[in-house]
């Protein structure tokens, strides 16, 4: 019976897998499976991207049969667009990432992390901004 208890909560957590979510910039959200090499994107509309993970180079197979390569290490990366200008991926702390369309008219956006104030222009540039502590005067 304990070997049967063992076994089946053994096949139970043999199928959980990491998740994440992308959340787009017009509000909807995409859920990333995480398979380990492989990565499954399920966009809002229902289809499905892939991500196949080869050390310093990642590639995205799109819904449409075209392919998107990542390169890069750090915290920036670019991704080849196959139609489009290229992309840029910038990674601030260990959870923030923003996407970066070159040509895509958005304007610049602004996030706050621990005090520090960032600007990520539509161009890729950052601009950051630290919180400057006010001197105190002292009475005589």
């Amino acid at each position: 019976m304990k070997n049967l208890v063992i076994l089946f909560f053994a096949m139970l957590s043999s199928g959980l897998y990491a998740q994440s979510i992308i959340i787009n910039p017009d509000g909807t959200h995409s859920v990333v499976i995480d398979h380990g090499v492989h990565k499954v994107i399920v966009n809002p509309n229902g289809t499905h991207s892939v991500a196949v993970s080869s050390g310093i180079s990642n590639i995205i197979v799109n819904p449409d049969g075209t392919h998107s390569q990542i390169m890069g290490e750090g915290t920036s990366k670019i991704i080849v667009n196959p139609n489009e200008p290229h992309s840029t991926v910038t990674t601030q702390g260990d959870s923030q990432r923003v996407l970066i369309h070159p040509n895509s008219g958005f304007q610049p956006f602004f996030f706050k992390k621990q005090g520090d104030k960032m600007i990520i222009l539509p161009n890729g540039s950052i601009l950051h901004f630290k919180k400057m502590k006010k001197k105190r005067k002292h009475k005589i």
